[in-house]
């Protein structure tokens, strides 16, 4: 579904359109709230990267690359944009950085703030990033792949907030029931992408 056509679910649901913005807001946070409940590979973007130089160490500010980023899900160094085998580099913690003879490791990456630092055993200037992104909520723009297959997970939960932000407990507490059945349903269609 289109934001539009969630909005109109919602209010179909509520019937408490004098309640717009409100339902705006729960709309996009039900869709964030979707999205952030397991690490689905439908929200995963893969995008290349090229350094101005070949070096060792390489440096990237993962959020100017990739805005709506909500965790690297991996990061790969390649000869070039064809290089199909390329190098996975081990994502790790920074205090992770030297091996237990206190030596620098090498094919690693690790998040400082907003910057992805790289050490690589050998120069490289070109890699692919694979990270899981956030839906984009706008009301333009909006796209969500759980609104498209799931929407009743966005549209329940939307209601519930309204219900909750209006002082209607009983009526938030019969979708808080009726949400727990969708992430259900979510849950067990999208995180595997083969079915059985």
């Amino acid at each position: 579904m289109t934001f539009n056509e969630l909005l109109e679910e919602a209010y179909l649901l509520t019937d408490r359109r004098d309640l717009e913005a409100e339902t705006k807001s729960a709309i996009k946070a039900a869709t964030l709230k979707a999205h952030q409940s397991d690490f689905y590979s439908k929200d995963i973007h893969e995008t290349g990267v090229e350094f101005d130089n070949c070096d060792y160490r390489q440096a990237l500010d993962y959020i100017s690359l990739i805005p709506n980023l909500r965790a690297l899900k991996y990061f790969r160094r390649v000869q070039d944009q064809y290089d199909d085998t390329g190098t996975f580099l081990e994502v790790i913690l920074p205090e992770e950085l030297l091996d237990s003879y206190g030596v620098g490791r090498r094919d690693i990456a690790y998040i400082a703030g907003r910057i992805l630092e790289i050490r690589s055993a050998v120069p490289f200037q070109y890699a692919l990033m694979g990270a899981y992104v956030l839906p984009i909520v706008t009301e333009t723009g909006y796209s969500s792949w759980v609104a498209e297959q799931f929407p009743f997970a966005i549209v329940y939960e939307a209601a519930r907030v309204v219900f909750k932000a209006i002082g209607y407990d009983e009526q938030s507490a019969t979708f808080t029931q009726l949400l727990a059945e969708q992430y259900q349903l979510l849950k067990m269609s999208a995180l595997s992408d083969v079915g059985y």
